[in-house]
């Protein structure tokens, strides 16, 4: 399946038009921010941006051959995970001090700390099986960590994409409302993109990582990522009403004296 035509389409749907997606957003995020009052605001403009530039980064970096390369990739994928829910956990408060009535999102307080541990032991379980790609790994080693990582990826971006989605629709905050919609979204759509490679790796064990990322197989994911970092986009957009940056139209002064 991975002839040169099935690497071409993969690497185009699965690499290329998700990243210049994710850049497209991150153009407008970091614009945005300039125009943003509030320093609330602005570090949040910048941080979702910058969340925008390191996924669009994570489809070209997601296979190597060579282990210590490949151990690098697990080490920065794991602290993406990291990054991904800090900027979470100081977007949810923000969309309870929105709220009018100041409900608590999914018990937050409670609930964060729960989605900490759930974040560092996937960034353990990421880094360990990631690290054993470029090596020989017992069959049985791989289906525990492949069960480990989508269980502990299901449970963080499911849980805080609802969150994202329950605050955004509490809030009356006309900047956050329509952002974190998006943005709830769009982890949603990353966690059903986890679901497909997860169910692909258990239906076709003998697959082989380059054949995961590298032909026909991984067109489906790919589609999913340019649905979930159009969300992405749409979150970052949607960060202030694009009319107000538009340039004044000129005005048509009246004549004075004889035509």
């Amino acid at each position: 399946m991975s002839d040169s035509l099935g690497i071409i389409t993969a690497v185009v749907v699965s690499e290329v038009l998700p990243a210049a997606i994710c850049l497209y957003a991150a153009y407008w995020a970091f614009s945005l921010r300039k125009a943003l009052a509030g320093r609330m605001y602005r570090r949040h403009a910048f941080l979702l941006g910058a969340l925008c530039v390191i996924v669009g980064m994570l489809g070209f970096l997601t296979y190597s051959t060579n282990q210590a390369i490949g151990i690098l990739l697990a080490l920065f994928t794991s602290g993406v995970f990291i990054f991904l829910f800090a900027f979470i956990d100081s977007t949810v408060p923000l969309a309870r001090r929105s709220d009018p009535l100041l409900r608590s999102v999914l018990r937050w307080d409670r609930l964060r700390i729960a989605l900490w541990v759930d974040t560092g032991a996937l960034a353990i379980v990421n880094a360990i099986s990631q690290s054993l790609y470029s090596v020989s790994t017992p069959s049985e080693v791989g289906v525990l960590l492949n069960t480990l990582w989508f269980v502990f990826a299901a449970t963080l971006f499911g849980a805080s994409g609802v969150a994202l989605v329950i605050g955004a629709r509490r809030s009356r905050d006309p900047f956050f409302r329509r952002n974190l919609k998006w943005m709830g979204l769009a982890l949603i759509g990353t966690l059903l993109t986890f679901v497909y490679d997860t169910v692909l790796s258990f239906l076709l064990p003998n697959l082989s990582t380059f054949d995961f990322y590298y032909s026909y197989y991984a067109v489906p994911s790919g589609l999913l990522t340019i649905v979930y970092t159009y969300f992405l986009y749409r979150s970052a957009r949607s960060l202030a009403p694009i009319s107000s940056l538009a340039e004044p139209e000129p005005v048509s002064l009246p004549q004075v004296g004889p035509a």
